[in-house]
């Protein structure tokens, strides 16, 4: 056990990052993960003794904090894996080496609409650094290296409503993603798939998300997800 976490908490916590644990069965996000681990810092435990608890090194430990400096309305994108609509866990440590938050928030919406890579981030990264460019020269330099670019639609939403709000807080990453899919299944959007925080919704897709989007307006597709996804949380409550 670690101070100041639960049975519960604990439990997650070990099968999140233990040896052997599989990234699909992993009950927590990374993002999670270092809430609870800067929890019990918090606590008193050292660094040390957390590592030991969790099967973790320090320099994993450090990982998990540093994600945390992550700008909170970006957070809910961090995942295990590298996905179209998220953003891996390596990634995203690297992400907070970044020292302004709206070169982060660049960065970040680069990944999204045009896969970049952990290698070109690490390219942006040092060209930021070394000619102290604005972080857009730098993106486009560095896409413009590549033979092909894929270009993705992104669609952030955001929740309005603060009862729905603290609902989706109490729920994990999983939890919430898992309405999310089911709201885009309903609404037949093909080739499109989203992360969901407790005020920000993404979507990440190809042009068929931007032919919906022009369509039916940004604001439509906003109030029909945010619909769909109070939809979900009612059948959830419906089966408890």
């Amino acid at each position: 056990m670690l101070a100041d976490l639960s049975a519960l908490e604990f439990g997650r916590l070990r099968m999140s990052v233990g040896y052997g644990t599989h990234k699909k069965g992993r009950p927590l996000s990374p993002v999670e993960v270092g809430k609870l681990i800067r929890q019990a810092k918090e606590a008193g435990v050292s660094t040390e003794d957390c590592a030991k608890a969790i099967n973790l090194d320090k320099t994993s430990i450090g990982r998990f904090l540093r994600i945390l400096d992550l700008p909170e309305d970006v957070q809910h994108l961090v995942s295990w894996g590298a996905q179209k609509d998220s953003i891996g866990f390596s990634v995203a440590a690297q992400l907070a080496r970044f020292e302004d938050t709206e070169d982060q928030h660049a960065v970040i919406e680069t990944i999204l609409t045009d896969g970049l890579s952990r290698k070109e981030i690490e390219q942006v990264l040092q060209l930021k650094s070394r000619s102290g460019r604005k972080i857009d020269e730098c993106l486009k330099e560095v896409l413009g290296m590549r033979p092909v670019i894929e270009k993705r639609h992104v669609f952030i939403g955001t929740i309005d409503d603060q009862e729905l709000e603290v609902t989706l807080s109490g729920l994990t990453q999983a939890q919430r993603d898992s309405i999310l899919q089911s709201g885009i299944q309903a609404l037949g959007l093909a080739e499109v798939s989203g992360r969901l925080g407790k005020n920000i919704l993404t979507l990440v897709g190809s042009h068929y998300l931007g032919t919906y989007i022009k369509n039916i307006g940004a604001d439509n597709l906003e109030a029909q997800l945010v619909a769909q996804i109070q939809k979900g949380i009612n059948n959830e409550r419906l089966r408890d």
